[in-house]
């Protein structure tokens, strides 16, 4: 059973990398949520949190693109299903996306020198938008892990009813205490390894070294737990490879605790690559089932197809999704270089940071 993870198709393991990748970078704005709602005047959150953010928000948009598109190709049979089981959940997730896009625009560019508009109260409905985006993200990924209160027709054994008639008890998904965990386990640790990401601590106590790797152990504790418990059925093949995404999530905060590797730990390149990897090995431990306690558990390699069109959309997506990924990576590089002063700012940059008179 275990060799269907060796006979993985090609565009199913890109999609899992392209998941991987989407989940990665919209949590690198999940993770600025904190420090800019309760410290947007401090000059660290400014300079490490909002000179990262405002220029890649635009391009997170661009992964949940790339997901759907590659979800519609490979797997376009049970799409039609997904949309209507979880289609409350989009829904707010795409309002919100609405909503924090605007926001942001708002504030970076129309408050300037306008006395009707606030910068950091713009900024906080974006952080709001965000989190709600979140939260909609996260119960979306575990109710495609889990499956609980889920009623999928329209492909395989239920082809016969419409897929239209697909839906969620979002009643009995919320109150299961493996989704809760998930989510809030999560959560903590978007937060402790957001502090090493953007160097929000002060490293030069010992709180300040160590409190990115507690909170990150108890989020941890709490999400590991919860997804096992919600994915942890006679479906679930790969249940070793649970080990390597625990491993890879606490050698952030422990480097970034020792004085010799805190500057590699927090090493924006370096940590997006230690993530994507790591949400790999998460999804590689469910596969090949998805939705496990749905009332039907839809096996991958039977709703995927084959056709010339879809190889065509494929290597499309597969050139574009990774020159998106190098290119992101390399924005973490030039990201991580100005906050540390390696790379000079551009002229224009220095003009709007100069006080003004």
């Amino acid at each position: 059973m275990a060799n269907l993870l060796y006979g993985i198709n090609f565009d199913v393991l890109y999609l899992i990398i392209v998941i991987a990748s989407m989940v990665t970078m919209f949590s690198t704005e999940l993770m600025a949520v904190v420090p800019i709602a309760t410290k947007f005047k401090s000059d660290k959150t400014r300079i490490n949190v909002l000179s990262y953010i405002v220029p890649v928000w635009e391009v997170v948009g661009t992964f949940f693109v790339l997901w759907l598109v590659d979800m519609e190709n490979i797997i376009p049979t049970l799409m039609p299903s997904i949309s209507y089981a979880l289609f409350p959940l989009f829904a707010v997730f795409i309002f919100f996306l609405v909503v924090r896009n605007s926001f942001i625009i708002y504030a970076e560019f129309v408050w300037h020198e306008n006395q009707y508009f606030d910068e950091r109260k713009l900024y906080v409905v974006y952080t709001v938008a965000t989190f709600i985006m979140g939260i909609m993200a996260l119960s979306i990924l575990a109710a495609i892990s889990s499956g609980y209160g889920v009623h999928l027709y329209g492909f395989g054994t239920e082809s016969a009813i419409p897929y239209s008639s697909s839906y969620t008890n979002f009643g009995a998904f919320y109150s299961n205490l493996g989704v809760i965990g998930f989510i809030i386990g999560a959560l903590i640790l978007a937060n402790g390894i957001g502090m090493v990401f953007y160097r929000l601590t002060d490293i030069k106590t010992m709180m300040g070294r160590f409190l990115p790797l507690i909170l990150v152990a108890i989020g941890l504790a709490i999400f590991m737990p919860s997804y096992y418990s919600i994915t942890a059925k006679d479906y679930t093949l790969n249940s070793a490879l649970i080990v390597i995404p625990i491993v890879l999530a606490l050698i952030i905060p422990i480097l970034y605790a020792f004085k010799q590797t805190n500057n590699i730990a927090s090493y924006k390149p370096f940590i997006i690559l230690v993530t994507i990897i790591a949400l790999v090995f998460i999804e590689l431990r469910e596969y090949p089932y998805v939705f496990g306690n749905a009332n039907i558990v839809p096996y991958i390699p039977n709703v995927t197809t084959d056709s010339s069109m879809r190889y065509v959309a494929f290597l499309i997506s597969l050139f574009g999704g990774l020159w998106l990924v190098l290119m992101m990576i390399y924005y973490g590089y030039v990201s991580n270089h100005r906050i540390a002063g390696l790379i000079p700012k551009h002229p224009e940059e220095k003009k709007s940071a100069a006080p003004k008179q």
